[in-house]
Parts: C-alpha cells; sequence; structure tokens
C-alpha cells in the first residue's frame, strides 16, 4: 500500500494527491488519515478524499487476501512532509507510514521515503480526462 500511495499514478481529480496533501498539511506537517474510521486530520475536501480512496484501495486489496474488512482494528496513513530552507529539485522529503492492526493483536508496518512539491494553483495541471468539479473543490484555497 505504501508504494500505491506514494506512486505518480496516486491522484485525486487529476491532481497527484501527496502534492494536494501538503499543501493542507498543518503547522507540523503530518498529515493523518484514519481509513477505518473514515476521518482525517487536518480534515479538508483533499484529504477526507485521499481516506474514502485509500479505504477502498485497502478494502480491495484485503478481499484479494481473504480477510475481512472488520478484522482491522487500525489502517492509518500517516504523512510527515520536512519543508526544506531550500526547495530540492525534487521537491520537499516525505515520510509516509502505513500502520495496520487487528482485532486479535496483528501489526503490520511500512513505511517509505519520497520527495514532494506542494500543490500551488496554476503551477500544475491536471491529468486528462478529470472532471472540473472535483478539480475546483479539491484545489479551492
Amino acid at each position: 500500500m505504501t508504494t500505491f500511495f506514494v506512486g505518480r499514478n496516486n491522484d485525486l481529480g487529476g491532481y497527484w494527491a501527496l502534492g494536494l496533501l501538503y499543501r493542507d498539511a498543518p503547522t507540523d506537517l503530518v498529515v493523518q488519515l484514519r481509513l477505518a474510521d473514515d476521518t482525517a486530520s487536518p480534515s479538508t475536501p483533499a484529504t477526507m478524499a485521499a481516506t474514502r480512496n485509500y479505504a477502498a484501495f485497502l478494502r480491495r486489496a484485503l478481499l484479494k487476501k481473504g480477510i475481512a474488512w472488520d478484522e482491522l482494528a487500525e489502517a492509518n496513513v500517516e504523512i510527515r512532509f520536512a519543508a526544506l530552507p531550500e526547495q530540492h529539485f525534487r521537491g520537499d522529503l516525505f515520510t509516509c507510514t502505513v500502520t495496520l492492526a487487528s482485532h486479535t493483536g496483528r501489526h503490520a508496518i511500512a513505511t517509505i521515503q519520497g520527495h514532494c512539491q506542494r500543490y500551488e494553483a496554476g503551477r500544475f495541471t491536471a491529468r486528462g480526462n478529470s472532471d472540473p468539479s472535483v478539480i475546483a473543490a479539491l484545489t479551492a484555497s
């Protein structure tokens, strides 16, 4: 799930999801998506859309493994952005940690790092065939 999350095909409304989440990150630069209870911190249109998308992705992945959704006690995605004084050409460093826990006490934690640029209106264009209403809702400042 971590590799899907940080992949270039991870988009919301045609924009790279991580850029939108970085834009919406609070001052501590941490975004938390709690997939099992459909909540996010901060709660913005982009973080909530991401939470719904990743919960649906995880449900499909669990189903393929014969695991029921209600077996999960916890399913969290935490992204820690590290704004640098001078931006690297690939963007700022981030760390994405996915934590899954079952009601029986089994845990799985995976962490991956990458670089991301914060979404800025007018700087990035959406993928083709995007729904303009979704894009407008996700990119409203």
